[in-house]
């Protein structure tokens, strides 16, 4: 069965960007269409536990992305699970996640502002006339929708709709794609529990020595989560074609055969982790990269490093600093200048061959270093969020018209 409708808007995409552009839209007065393939929303944050949202602040602690995505915090905060944490030597701070509680409060949001909800659904085609996105056709269990609107907004990650209606895109060649990491969580391991990088690096030497087990990592991030009291641990790397099916499968496997020698690992050589039981990976590995905008304009490395302002073209800011996962155990940090935060404007949003289609999150218009700081999930929230009233707007007849998005922004509570 083939159903055709009519909406504003189709946003692709139920992860952070996804999630404020819906919202954003929805509150511009817009009928939003939101379309995510898995069961729940909250994008690497739920289907890769990836429980922390990085960018909402710089690294002087200030508030830098606020909006649709504070107003998420603020719900967490109501339902008595946020918390934060300011990561060792970066000094990055960050918010640390309940899967469950971030599942239901992204249901209530994008519920209350009046969006279209339809998850397990998965875009499987677009139409393309005249350099415009006309329509996608997406496919459920009850059979395929063709849908149509006037504006759309690719949130997907691996610019899934860029792709299918031919809008510029580009695939970011393998081997400068960043490392993927798989997530996983750890239960039973004792509140005094050695979390440290030194811990973590003597207990894998250790089991290497005894075992000979390839072990690519000798040490991660590892911290404890809010209400279960879970250990999570981003130890995992694969690098890969995540754009790939062959590769993906045998990467996923590979991953989770990791996941549990790290454990046996950490049992024999790390206090206070003897009873350490494994609670969850993924449930998909952590992408980072594949696809990536082209848009009007790209955010480059300088302007990162040199905290570049735009003061009338910005839609949002961001804090994070470059953060390129190389190679498996291998990070690379640079900060951008003081600490503080770049301009995102608003043309590295817009697609450069397409009027009526944006691209958020980690999909924003970048080159390779610039995009190593503004993939992030805080960062996301202000991109979608702008796209969001962008597509709303046009779909009512005024295009590209950024001062208006700017106030927009401001009376719907963001930082620009």
């Amino acid at each position: 069965m083939t159903l055709t409708e009519h909406v504003d808007v189709v946003v692709v995409g139920g992860g952070a960007g996804g999630i404020a552009a819906a919202v954003g839209a929805a509150r511009s007065g817009a009928r939003v269409r939101l379309i995510e393939q898995y069961p729940f929303l909250g994008g690497a944050a739920t289907n890769s536990s990836v429980l922390a949202f990085c960018g909402f602040f710089d690294q002087t602690h200030e508030t830098v992305v606020a909006g649709v995505g504070g107003e998420v915090l603020d719900r967490l905060r109501a339902r008595g699970v946020y918390a934060e944490k300011v990561m060792g030597w970066t000094g990055n701070r960050i918010v640390l996640l309940d899967a469950e509680a971030t599942k239901i409060v992204c249901d209530e949001i994008v519920a209350d502002a009046g969006v279209e909800t339809r998850l397990h659904t998965t875009l499987v085609g677009a139409t393309r006339h005249d350099g415009a996105i006309t329509g996608i056709e997406v496919a459920h269990k009850g059979g395929t929708d063709r849908i149509t609107a006037d504006t759309f907004i690719d949130a997907s990650g691996d610019g899934a709709l860029l792709a299918l209606s031919g809008s510029a895109a580009r695939t970011v060649d393998l081997p400068d794609r960043q490392t993927n990491t798989l997530a996983c969580r750890f239960g039973g391991v004792a509140e005094d529990a050695d979390l440290s990088t030194d811990g973590m690096r003597a207990a894998v030497a250790a089991y290497v020595a005894e075992t000979g087990t390839d072990m690519p990592r000798d040490h991660g991030i590892a911290v404890r989560l809010p209400v279960t009291g879970d250990v999570m641990a981003l130890l995992v790397d694969e690098h890969f074609d995540t754009l790939d099916s062959a590769q993906i499968s045998a990467a996923e496997a590979s991953a989770r055969a990791q996941t549990w020698h790290y454990l046996d690992a950490m049992r024999k050589g790390m206090a206070g982790w003897q009873q350490a039981y494994l609670v969850t990976t993924g449930p998909q590995i952590g992408i980072r990269e594949s696809r990536r905008l082209v848009g009007k304009t790209m955010i480059t490395t300088d302007d990162v490093l040199h905290a570049r302002k735009r003061p009338t073209e910005s839609i949002g800011r961001c804090g994070w600093p470059i953060e390129d996962h190389a190679g498996p155990g291998v990070t690379r940090y640079e900060e951008i200048e003081g600490g503080r935060w770049y301009d995102v404007p608003y043309d590295a949003i817009r697609c450069s061959d397409t009027d009526n289609v944006w691209g958020v999150g980690r999909l924003t218009s970048s080159d390779d270093q610039a995009f190593a700081s503004v993939r992030v999930m805080g960062t996301a929230f202000a991109t979608g969020h702008a796209a969001g009233i962008a597509a709303a707007q046009s779909s009512s007849g005024r295009p590209h018209d950024l001062p208006a998005i700017r106030r927009t922004l401001l009376e719907q509570g963001a930082i620009v």
